[in-house]
């Protein structure tokens, strides 16, 4: 059985928090009716990322994002979303 390269997720703001953090996109995929699936490179790094978004003290300092990385992340991967073919 192959591993998988790639952490895949359709939460929207998860895919950005880990934008934000420089987690290197792959790609975006259809996962059903007009749902998406964002796929990033896995690393440990990310898997740590993940687990800090899902798990971790909400007052952590590695959660806090700039206001405005995490606009002009949103809008990066709002346009991707429109445009990916």
């Amino acid at each position: 059985m192959e591993i998988d390269k790639y952490f895949r997720t359709t939460n929207l703001n998860l895919a950005i928090f880990l934008y934000v953090k420089s987690c290197q996109i792959s790609g975006i995929d259809p996962v059903g009716n007009k749902q998406k699936e964002f796929a990033f490179v896995d690393s440990p790094e990310l898997q740590n990322l993940v687990e800090i978004y899902k798990f971790g003290d909400k007052d952590s300092k590695l959660l806090s994002v700039q206001v405005h990385q995490y606009e002009n992340g949103r809008n990066t991967l709002l346009d991707l979303l429109n445009n990916w073919l």
